[in-house]
């Protein structure tokens, strides 16, 4: 029930490349890719083609198309006028108004036909999303364009990262709401709360790129900068270059690279006629740094184990490791959870170079206390099958029941209940084997494991 066979996978390529899988599935899904080449191969044949496909805009009828049609259009209408002959001083204009009629619907038809494709919407596109991110009234959708003026709203655990056509990107973690205005040229985010993560190229003296709260706006030629808006205040700090930022009241100050600015502090200091204060942001700085180069290393490890080059991933995991020295401890939020991903991924290598003991401690070393709920939940649960697999079953057992614990309602919950009966039926529990049964038949009735569940269970333990 956890695995899916090859077909699955492919029938599935398409609501993979748009984001539709729902938590478990989409497990289930990328568990399969990452260990079958082929399927691999066929999945980033998929992802390339389906925008390639879904941008592509039928050609203009050619000449001898239009030709064709044009031909055919005269033959009904004659087909049409043909009755009875009209008296002798009319004939000489039906024809002509048969004529006319043929040109109209001609001429209406070439328009049709030949009407320039639609313009892009916007200027931006949805580069990857996760969580529930809202454009307008529906769900976004990567290579979504993005419609100048929608809302976009982030859900508190959602992120989305967007590619703009003039080559800057815009990252943005939950909760959110903001929305694009402007053109390519001159670009306009109006973000109502939420936090933004900008990086800008170079822009030409004519073109502008602004961030706009509700008590500021800043503007910036080439850099890396993030806005913060909240109730009481809206606050930037500066990774590279530089950026100008405005006032409602029309005071300016120029913020560079290792520097904040804060609205409430402003306007506290407006008060008593203080010029703006820009502080120092260096540990700030340094953390976007970290988070930066952890979050590069995740990419060139997934890209290894891809490639089915185990062995290189978890050689470049422990330099990663050893270059970092713990020095992202004090540093939290994006810096912790990427130093997470490495851990699992980790144990991902481990598990895939056959290395199967060492899988298990990895895995195990992630249930720990203050780690996110959903990867203690898939550690656990790889775990569990590896034991499972090599005839460990008392502790796959209980590795499926914690994970059960881990994230009550989890993406796995489902896989890791029917995991702890089967492995607690085959390890000789009988009766625990019918208890986790009697839950399962409780909480999914019409599960894929029900009949199963329903024969271990006994007729008296249906709902």
């Amino acid at each position: 029930m956890t695995e899916l066979r090859c077909a699955d996978v492919e029938a599935r390529f398409v609501d993979a490349v748009d984001g539709r899988l729902d938590p478990a599935e989409s497990v289930r899904f990328h568990s399969h890719i990452e260990g079958c080449l082929s399927c691999r191969e066929r999945a980033a044949l998929w992802r390339g083609l389906v925008p390639a496909l879904r941008d592509a805009v039928p050609a203009d009828p050619d000449a001898m198309a239009t030709r064709r049609m044009q031909i055919e259009v005269e033959r009904r209408l004659a087909k049409e006028v043909a009755p009875a002959p009209a008296p002798r001083w009319r004939t000489w204009w039906a024809p002509a108004v048969g004529l006319a009629a043929a040109a109209a619907m001609l001429v209406l038809w070439l328009r049709v036909g030949n009407a320039p494709p639609a313009p892009p919407v916007g200027y931006a596109a949805f580069e990857s999303v996760r969580g529930t991110v809202t454009l307008g009234d529906r769900p976004s959708a990567v290579a979504g364009r993005v419609p100048v003026g929608a809302p976009i709203v982030l859900a508190a655990d959602a992120a989305a990262r967007l590619a703009l056509d003039s080559g800057a990107t815009v990252r943005v973690e939950g909760p959110a709401r903001l929305s694009l205005d402007g053109s390519a040229r001159d670009v306009a985010i109006r973000l109502t709360s939420g936090k933004v993560d900008a990086e800008v190229a170079h822009r030409r003296p004519d073109e502008t790129f602004a961030v706009i709260t509700a008590d500021m706006r800043v503007e910036v030629r080439g850099t890396r900068f993030s806005v913060l808006a909240r109730a009481a205040g809206s606050r930037v700090e500066v990774t590279e270059g530089r950026v100008a930022v405005a006032l409602a009241g029309g005071r300016t100050s120029l913020v560079s690279a290792g520097e904040s600015f804060d609205t409430a502090v402003a306007e506290a200091d407006a008060e008593t006629d203080t010029p703006p204060v820009v502080t120092p942001v260096v540990r700030s700085v340094e953390c976007a740094e970290i988070t930066r180069t952890c979050r590069a290393n995740a990419r060139a490890v997934r890209t290894s184990m891809r490639g089915g080059d185990a062995d290189r991933a978890l050689r470049m995991i422990a330099d990663a490791r050893r270059a970092s020295r713990d020095g992202d401890a004090g540093c939290g939020g994006g810096a912790r959870a990427c130093d997470d991903e490495l851990r699992y991924l980790n144990a991902e290598a481990l598990n895939q170079s056959g290395r199967l003991d060492e899988a298990v401690a990895a895995y195990h070393a992630l249930d720990r206390k203050g780690a996110p709920s959903a990867m203690r939940q898939n550690a656990l649960y790889a775990a569990a099958q590896i034991e499972k697999r090599n005839g460990r079953l008392t502790a796959a057992t209980a590795d499926f029941e914690r994970a059960l614990a881990a994230e009550p309602g989890g993406a796995l919950h489902e896989e890791a209940l029917v995991g702890a009966m089967q492995s607690a039926r085959a390890g000789g529990d009988g009766g625990r084997a019918r208890a986790l049964a009697t839950r399962y038949l409780r909480e999914f009735p019409r599960g894929l494991a029900a009949a199963d569940a329903r024969r271990l269970a006994g007729d008296g333990a249906r709902p």
